[in-house]
């Protein structure tokens, strides 16, 4: 057992160690070896030491500092004597008296300060009051320091931003730090810091550019300097490698142990870059026989070792995916891009494409790349959980206000989402890399999980204005950092893709490109910081087994729809009914569910605990697939919403969509006898000759057609589909556009496309209100985008804006959700509703996206000791649930129900729900129990 603490500095009194060495920085009262502390001062070299490891190891990271700060001279010594500033807000008295035992056998008395304000906070006050006027006094980047105190700003803020967000502006670091003990401390510190790593090329630094040029560069750079902070401090906080200690060495012996250290611990993680060599198509996909004319594209176009981005434009099944893999993978190869990262629009479509990647993406690196998968195979996911923070003490100390370094890492690690964006080969929702430029919580880390790696955004035409806004906001960012993107949709419109074109150029500081031309289609579209005066418009043909004529049948009786459904099922055929929302879902499925026997209809929509919903989502491919055969698809329906819209590689003998806008409806058709088979529906060998089914028809189920339809014509029908798809004069346009009963793909798409959403369309009178509101709204979400983005220019600080959780920052608008998460009790005990050896990852399965205005907090259990349970268990969740609701289930007559309040729209009151979960129909909304006054 070691000495209490004054022994301790009584010791180290009398080997003259300096003061600074008895201010904590971790602590655990259960740390299992002796010490229970870190000091600070080592836990600051051990973070520093980590960061200017990652820059060594990531040599395009570095290169980019040094491109904006002059050359690389000097340059590591320069971060890491920043990033071991990054915890200077703990040496005040109020965060030390977070553990009275420790400061008051460090000082002889106890402390008298509350810890109310953060110490990243407090790190960012020290500098703005004291340090940095000592830096301009002491000369520190030479006679012209003073001129560059804002550059030096943006750096400070930068690292003492490592809880993920910038440290908040004000205050008065007199109240904090009122000893001079204190003050004294941090001076000798920095002061031996400086001798330490501050050398002459170190010091001269700032003055290779002019002040202005010095500050524009470090407001730029500060975004991905706080991402490599966050990173840096969580590494360095896991106490494997770093072990908490008492260092009898001085600063520089420290520093060597601490590099050491580094070495080890950042090799462990699974976040370096991995070398990358050139294959050929065929190597890629040896199962395709002939590539389609966008992939042969994809394989020969001429590429430039320099930021670049291509928009492809192809059918649904003309082989976007593998096109898009080969280019990213040649981009890669010429040195261009460390790794990549493909976003899709929803979890169903990220999975689906994980399948699709996990067979090629070994060979598209030299080395054993880590590829991370939101919500996917779990032993990757959570294999590489582990490696990014290797198994660790965690700090658990319930004196401790802040949440501890491990204990966020953690938390982060936790979302599988957020865990694939710092791997070499990730696949996720769009979500996560737009929340990179959102005033979000570990935006930073966002950033530097996407720098130098190929942005691959599929369904790019899902984006509605404010996604657009945000996604160009991204690009602009990733082309700054040197990263490449390609963007892959069925069409877009032409005013789109020229948004997201001249965003991309502008990060590569063009401030303008040529104007789109061609209206051809299938079309690629590329622009190449290397030639910026010129956009390559490209025609293609596409692939000719998915060049179709599509028949189209509108009905606006559901009856008549029901009879089309059952007649088809009787012949042994598959179909597939897209429904626009849960509601109608949910009411098609009771319409079927006595019809048909048992076991013969799917329901598959978003409100799904995750192990539920994977579960259906693997028998739906595997049933509706390219390799499900007659035995599994003969007379089954599946009555799905827009989660089998994109990116799912089905096939159904006949299609039933509800009326959705035109890019929805050919985007759907896709689904419709996509892979040849027999006429029994058996997959035929080879992609050439007839399908035995027959040509493609697709049933359309919408309001009467009229020419001059009443202001309430989608409402009075389908008043889900009103809601989903506000503009009800597009879906007018869409219903005429169907009425010539086909339409030839890829022929018409274009044309299609530009009729519905060109802003010269001719509109019934009635519908021009709906019109009007609809292009209101998009104006007020794209104004909304600009004011919840980040700007590049004003570097990582707060600018008076406000920063959400990750949890609530709107990464697309429309009704806001959250997560539900999902428990059941057995006897007295709650457990996850799913099942997994590992808690964390068993919550995470058990979680359902639900509309805030739903469920806002569960209703209070009977008993005391089962609400305390369910308190207990809410402290065991990431963030503690603060941004979800645990919802606990009963067991009654074999049904799983849960009651849980919702406010009403003027908030005075609430209403106690009951909700009812089984993993056929999910989660679904019982009946209207109780209203209670909200006090």
């Amino acid at each position: 057992m070691s000495p209490p603490p004054s022994e301790q500095n009584s010791a180290r009194a009398d080997r003259h160690v300096a003061p600074y060495w008895s201010y904590w920085g971790k602590a655990d009262p259960g740390y299992p070896l002796e010490p229970k502390w870190h000091p600070l001062v080592g836990h600051a070299l051990d973070v520093a030491a980590v960061g200017v490891e990652y820059l060594r190891r990531v040599p395009a990271v570095n290169a980019f500092f040094a491109e904006r700060l002059g050359g690389d001279e000097g340059l590591l010594s320069w971060f890491a004597f920043w990033f071991a500033l990054h915890d200077l807000g703990k040496f005040a008295e109020a965060f030390q008296g977070q553990r009275e035992d420790l400061f008051s056998g460090h000082r002889g008395r106890s402390h008298t300060k509350a810890y109310v304000v953060r110490h990243d906070t407090l790190g960012w006050l020290f500098w703005n009051e004291q340090l940095r006027r000592r830096a301009e006094v002491g000369e520190w980047f030479g006679p012209e320091t003073a001129d560059y105190r804002d550059g030096l700003d943006a750096w400070v803020r930068a690292v003492t931003g490592h809880h993920g967000q910038p440290p908040e502006a004000g205050g008065y670091w007199e109240s904090h730090f009122h000893r001079r003990e204190d003050r004294d401390a941090i001076f000798t510190f920095v002061d031996e810091l400086r001798a330490l790593l501050v050398d002459d090329a170190v010091a001269a630094i700032p003055g290779r550019l002019d002040s202005e040029s010095f500050e524009l560069a470090s407001r730029e750079v500060s975004w991905w300097v706080a991402g490599i902070a966050v990173l840096a401090d969580w590494v360095g906080s896991n106490s494997t490698y770093f072990p908490y200690q008492h260092p009898e060495e001085s600063l520089e012996a420290y520093w060597g142990a601490a590099q050491a250290r580094a070495r080890d611990a950042l090799q462990a993680t699974g976040v370096l870059p991995t070398r990358s060599q050139e294959r050929g198509f065929g190597e890629l996909f040896p199962k395709i026989r002939e590539p389609s004319p966008l992939q042969a594209w994809a394989s020969n176009v001429e590429l430039r070792s320099a930021p670049q981005i291509h928009l492809l434009e192809d059918l649904t099944g003309a082989g976007k995916t593998e096109a898009a893999v080969v280019l990213a993978h040649r981009i890669m190869a010429r040195g261009a891009a460390d790794g990549f990262f493909i976003g899709l629009p929803t979890m169903a479509t990220a999975n689906a494409m994980y399948a699709r990647i996990a067979e090629v993406y070994y060979q598209l690196f030299a080395g054993d790349p880590s590829l991370v998968l939101a919500h996917g195979n779990k032993h990757l996911v959570e294999a590489f959980a582990a490696s990014v923070v290797p198994d660790s003490v965690a700090e658990r100390d319930v004196n401790q206000h802040d949440e501890t370094a491990t204990a966020r890492c953690a938390a982060w690690l936790a979302d599988h989402n957020k865990r694939a964006l710092l791997a070499p080969a990730g696949v996720g929702t769009i979500d996560q890399v737009l929340l990179g430029v959102l005033q979000s919580r570990h935006q930073s880390l966002r950033l530097l999980g996407l720098f130098h790696k190929v942005l691959v955004v599929d369904e790019v035409h899902a984006c509605d204005p404010y996604m657009l806004r945000v996604l160009a906001v991204l690009l602009e960012f990733h082309a700054r950092a040197g990263g490449s993107a390609i963007l892959l949709s069925a069409t877009l419109p032409h005013a789109m893709k020229q948004t997201l074109l001249a965003a991309f150029a502008r990060g590569c500081g063009q401030r303008a490109i040529p104007g789109l031309e061609k209206d051809a289609y299938p079309l690629t579209t590329s622009w190449s910081a290397l030639r910026p005066e010129g956009v390559d418009e490209n025609p293609v043909a596409t692939r000719r087994a998915v060049r179709r004529e599509v028949a189209v049948r509108y009905f606006s009786a559901q009856d008549e729809v029901i009879e089309r459904i059952e007649a088809a099922l009787d012949n042994g055929h598959c179909v597939c009914w897209i429904r626009n929302t849960v509601a109608d879902a949910l009411d098609a499925y009771e319409q079927f569910r006595d019809r048909l026997p048992a076991g013969q209809v799917t329901l598959f929509h978003a409100r799904f605990a995750l192990v539920d919903r994977l579960a259906i989502e693997g028998d739906v491919v595997a049933r509706f697939g390219p390799a499900g055969g007659a035995a599994e698809r003969a007379g089954r329906l599946l009555i799905a919403t827009q989660v089998v819209e994109q990116s799912l590689d089905l096939d159904f003998d006949y299609l039933v969509s509800d009326l959705a806008p035109i890019d929805r409806i050919i985007q759907r058709a896709g689904r419709l006898r996509r892979h040849r088979r027999d006429s029994a529906g058996n997959p035929l060998p080879g992609t050439e000759g007839s399908d035995g089914r027959g040509n493609p028809e697709l049933w359309v189920y919408g309001p009467g057609r009229q020419k001059e339809p009443p202001e309430d014509w989608v409402r009075s029908a389908l008043p889900g589909t009103a809601v989903i798809y506000p503009n009800h004069a597009q879906l007018w346009l869409t219903a005429e556009a169907l009425r010539a009963g086909g339409f030839a793909l890829p022929g018409d798409a274009r044309s299609l496309v530009e009729g519905v959403f060109a802003p010269d369309c001719t509109i019934p009178e009635r519908l021009q209100h709906s019109a009007d509101r609809a292009q209101a709204d998009q104006y007020a979400q794209a104004s909304i985008a600009q004011a919840n983005t980040v700007v590049l220019g004003n570097g990582y600080s707060r600018e008076e804006a406000d920063w959400w959780d990750e949890a609530r920052t709107p990464s697309r608008l429309g009704e806001a959700t959250l997560s539900v998460v999902l428990a059941r009790w057995e006897n007295e005990t709650l457990v996850p509703w799913a099942q997994h050896e590992e808690r964390r990852h068993a919550w995470a399965y058990s979680t359902v996206k639900v509309a805030e205005r739903l469920i806002s907090r569960a209703a209070d259990e009977a008993s005391v000791e089962r609400q305390e349970t369910v308190q207990q268990v809410t402290e065991t969740l990431p963030g503690k649930g603060r941004w979800s609701v645990l919802l606990p289930l009963e067991s009654v007559d074999g049904v799983w129900v849960a009651r849980a309040w919702t406010a009403l729209g003027d908030r005075r009151k609430e209403r106690q729900l009951q909700w009812l979960y089984d993993p056929i129909k999910g989660l679904q909304q019982a009946i209207c129990e109780t209203i209670q006054e909200v006090p």
